[in-house]
């Protein structure tokens, strides 16, 4: 009976259950895992998140997370029904635990609430139906706001807050301009900075999250730094090469953009099967070689996409058609 009073007290006291050292801590080796793309060894590590809690949404969330960030590696949705259904147990695990928690807790579960149906936008955008990856982005919005209400010091919220704010602004286009949505972009920019500053567990993915707004504004030097710190801390994955290859290309330093997309693609071939990236990878550096002059390197390029052309999936030759053509029709 001392047991339940004392439970219900540290509830009432907003005491979480949910947050706690050991949980943050091997929240945080997951993400380096993921960073790395590392992926074995984010599985094993959200294997002992679950261990520590099994009715804690946030293991199941990060497990459905790192599917998705290998399948967006990869541009090919290799465990789609698994993921969706980790996002829908997710959700009924949080939804069931918000029915007594602390206000802590209830931010918690909320903030993974947003993030499986954030995570599942992605993936119907890159898989599916963009029509159901704006009606799930826009459910992502409405359970990051419930989380600011039930506890505003949750600042891991305004990543995902933040990256709505300021992606839908950008998206709307001549809408926005009409004056029939909002310009929410520097708004968005601060809900991510806040989140940098002040999160638990999130302040790397909303650097990540910074560095691509950057790029859109055109800030190119200033994602450039921010992609080579992150690429620092974590070397082995391509996640922060990807957007220093792009700022580099955009800026018309090609040399540095060859350098990069050189590297990748080294990293690409030895992944085999991942096609739709080696083509993406390809296009971008034969373009910057073309810029520098670069005709044996080109060269070499066209003769592994011709090698390996009967080995590239129908699929990805059809949705990387252009890029593709471009490849094969260039001259020895």
């Amino acid at each position: 009976m001392n047991f339940i009073f004392n439970f219900a007290f540290l509830l009432a006291a907003g005491v979480s259950s949910l947050q706690s050292p050991e949980k943050i801590e091997l929240i945080l080796r997951s993400q380096e895992a993921v960073f790395n793309c590392r992926w074995a060894a984010a599985d094993s590590i959200i294997t002992e998140l679950s261990r520590l809690d099994a009715a804690d949404p946030a293991g199941l969330l990060f497990r459905a997370a790192a599917l998705q960030v290998e399948m967006t590696d990869r541009e090919e949705n290799l465990y789609g029904n698994r993921f969706l259904a980790l996002c829908d147990s997710v959700k009924s695990l949080a939804e069931e635990k918000l029915t007594n928690c602390s206000s802590r807790d209830s931010a918690l579960c909320y903030l993974y609430i947003g993030h499986q149906d954030a995570y599942h936008s992605l993936w119907e955008s890159r898989f599916r139906s963009n029509f159901s990856a704006v009606k799930l982005g826009m459910k992502a919005k409405g359970a990051y706001q419930n989380g600011l209400k039930a506890d505003s010091t949750l600042y891991d919220l305004y990543v995902g807050l933040g990256t709505y704010h300021y992606w839908k602004s950008v998206k709307s286009g001549i809408l926005r301009s009409a004056g029939l949505f909002k310009d929410e972009r520097e708004k968005g920019i601060d809900e991510i900075e806040t989140a940098v500053d002040s999160s638990l567990f999130s302040k790397d993915a909303a650097r990540s999250a910074l560095i691509w707004i950057m790029i859109d504004r055109k800030d190119y030097d200033s994602a450039l730094a921010l992609a080579q710190s992150l690429y620092k801390k974590y070397p082995e994955g391509k996640t922060f090469l990807w957007p220093q290859a792009e700022a580099f290309i955009e800026s018309g330093r090609f040399e540095e953009a060859a350098q990069v997309y050189s590297r990748l693609r080294l990293s690409l071939l030895e992944e085999p099967g991942n096609y739709y990236n080696l083509i993406e990878c390809s296009y971008q550096l034969h373009k910057a070689l073309t810029e520098i002059g670069d005709k044996d390197n080109m060269k070499n390029i066209i003769n592994d996409i011709r090698a390996n052309y009967e080995n590239i999936p129908r699929e990805t030759k059809r949705v990387q058609k252009q890029k593709l053509g471009y490849l094969l029709k260039q001259e020895d």
